[in-house]
């Protein structure tokens, strides 16, 4: 069982059943949907009940870029069918995208049947200005979308009246640690829990804060057992291990992961391949300094932003212009940023031989 499949059987109201992990992960896949800013209840504080989102004449619009279209469109079909999720309320609906603060943010609020709030961060979409602000946070704190994230919190916070949950998938559940880290103290008080579904970690410093340690209790973090994206960057939370049905990267997709009765099926460990990469990524990672970071990541950005090109969608599809230009970019990158570039791929080359003793423990 899966999401789709949870969200069509599972028949407990809120009030019976409260809201947990399982939850949490369905409202992240929604943020992901796009949905028309036309409705100005949705982007309100007003709101709207979630099966006033189900328009067929919007569904081009709604499942563009979002992880598995037809598997979406499902799950929001299942969810307005629900006893469980049809009466929930949805508002408060943020979607910005900016290439020059390099930030790529959106968010919605969950009012639920029980008075509590669920506050939903999407994570990276299709855009790669939303890739560029996920490579940032290797040597940026906070990135844009962290301080948008806290700021709407607070204000979601004044316009719901019970306790707050708060969540994301990918980088929605590092926007939401962040945003439970740094809200207002007395948002911070009304927090049940924090969810973050293989959402990355921190740079060091973040993990040092009193804030962090002080909403560190409330922390839930899942990965699968594949994990990569979860387990980049610093951590201090514990972390539950959730099977999934896909392999490696793959596993990412929230719709792969398993579900046994009401919660997730777990497992005890990494496997082998994670615990590979994790340990060669991140050791990469911590042998540069924040300025080798950041050349690096600006060097990358630099060969794939190319005018009139805003998603990998877009990439992939005029390849024969866009695949030419990206090679005409390296060609024509500086000989110290190509000697850096080379460098730095040498030495992830160089600690993947060191590291390969993980795959077989």
């Amino acid at each position: 069982m899966n999401i789709v499949t949870y969200a069509a059987q599972n028949m407990k109201p809120f009030q019976d059943q409260a809201f947990h992990s399982v939850d949490s992960l369905i409202l992240s896949c929604v943020v992901y949907m796009h949905f028309p800013r036309a409705n100005p209840a949705l982007c309100d504080w007003d709101g709207v009940p979630l099966p006033a989102l189900f328009h067929a004449e919007d569904f081009d619009t709604i499942f563009e870029h979002v992880y598995d279209a037809p598997a979406s469109k499902e799950l929001l079909t299942a969810l307005v069918a629900s006893p469980r999720f049809r009466e929930i309320r949805v508002k408060g609906y943020v979607q910005q995208s900016d290439r020059s603060e390099e930030k790529q943010f959106a968010a919605m609020t969950f009012d639920l049947p029980d008075g509590s709030s669920y506050i939903a961060f999407r994570g990276t979409d299709a855009t790669i200005v939303g890739w560029k602000e996920d490579f940032n946070m290797a040597f940026q704190y906070p990135v844009p979308s962290q301080a948008e994230a806290a700021d709407y919190l607070s204000e979601a916070a004044r316009h719901c009246r019970g306790k707050l949950y708060v969540g994301g998938h990918s980088k929605g559940g590092n926007l939401a640690v962040y945003a439970a880290a740094n809200c207002r103290p007395d948002v911070s008080a009304r927090l049940a829990r924090v969810f973050s579904h293989d959402g990355p970690g921190f740079l060091e410093q973040a993990l040092q804060s009193e804030a962090f340690r002080q909403v560190l209790p409330k922390i839930e973090k899942t990965l699968p057992q594949s994990s990569m994206i979860g387990m980049l960057l610093e951590h201090q939370e514990n972390y539950k291990i959730v099977k999934s049905s896909s392999i490696s990267i793959w596993q990412h997709n929230p719709f792969s992961w398993e579900i046994n009765g009401d919660d997730f099926s777990y497992r005890s460990e990494l496997t082998g391949d994670a615990r590979y990469l994790n340990a060669t990524l991140n050791q990469w990672i911590r042998a540069m300094s924040a300025e080798e970071r950041a050349q690096l990541v600006d060097t990358i950005y630099g060969l794939i932003d190319l005018d009139n090109i805003a998603t990998f969608a877009q990439l992939r599809a005029e390849w024969q212009t866009s695949f030419p230009e990206i090679f005409r970019s390296f060609s024509g990158l500086s000989p110290q940023n190509k000697a850096f570039l080379l460098q730095m791929l040498k030495e992830l080359a160089s600690m993947g031989i060191k590291n390969f003793p993980e795959l077989f423990e």
